[in-house]
């Protein structure tokens, strides 16, 4: 059945590369369609991390952070 044009989200695209920093560490570049959308994919990471740029990106994984604290009580 056909749908009128933006009756579907947007589709979420992330894409990125890596290297080596050090022993036990790798930089991680990744782009994507918003802040809010990388950080859901970095939380879904599950391991520790930094996030070097943009403040964008940290401002929304402590939100999404705050948020996933927060549901539990």
């Amino acid at each position: 059945m056909p749908a009128p044009p933006g009756s579907f989200p947007k589709p979420v695209t992330t894409i990125g590369t890596h290297r080596p920093d050090g022993p036990e560490a790798a930089v991680v570049e990744i782009g994507g369609n918003s802040a809010d959308h990388l950080a859901t994919y970095l939380l879904g990471l599950a391991t520790p991390l930094t996030v070097l740029s943009l403040d964008e990106v940290r401002q929304a994984l402590v939100r999404h952070a705050h948020a996933l604290l927060t549901a539990d009580r």
